[in-house]
């Protein structure tokens, strides 16, 4: 598999704060969130407004951004295992995406169900850069929301970059 990607879990990314947007129409959702949400930190007297919901990039508070609103959302998060109830980074990415029907039955009625999340097999460290920007780019680009690529492809740069300055940071350390 290119993209060297695991299968598509349905329901493992659960958002509860998300599943809102099911029965409401995305203009009105926003109309309602946008100044007053539990997710919104105001900086400079409430000119700068940034939102820290999920699904949300650039974590702007905005409607084309916003995870909450919007019936098409993308995140791009790094993946957490716990082992003995603590959690550690495995330095994995996660890709996680809004379902917006099934075939069957409608997924909007079963919260749970919302998101599609897919999960890198191999950690961060040893996935090729360009090769999870291509992955990346064809999730979220393809035929679902063209206009996040941009917004996706600098948060995956973000996480690369850190993920590189930490094992930098390690070798260093260990030739001491």
């Amino acid at each position: 598999e290119p993209c060297n990607l695991t299968n598509p879990s349905v329901g493992s990314g659960k958002h509860p704060s998300c599943t809102m947007s099911a029965h409401v129409s995305p203009d009105l959702l926003w109309m309602l969130t946008r100044s007053h949400t539990s997710f919104l930190n105001k900086r400079e007297s409430g000119r700068i407004q940034f939102t820290s919901e999920p699904c949300n990039l650039t974590n702007l508070n905005s409607f084309k951004y916003s995870g909450l609103a919007n019936s098409k959302a993308a995140d791009i998060k790094s993946s957490v295992k716990v082992e003995n109830g603590v959690a550690k980074n495995d330095n994995g990415i996660i890709i996680t995406t809004k379902i917006q029907k099934s075939k069957k039955n409608s997924v909007l009625s079963k919260p749970a169900q919302v998101f599609k999340s897919i999960k890198s097999t191999n950690p961060a460290k040893q996935i090729n850069f360009r090769r999870m920007a291509n992955c990346v780019r064809k999730t979220v680009g393809g035929n679902y929301r063209p206009d996040l690529v941009n917004a996706a492809l600098a948060r995956w740069t973000k996480y690369h970059r850190s993920i590189v300055a930490i094992k930098s940071k390690t070798v260093a350390a260990k030739k001491k």
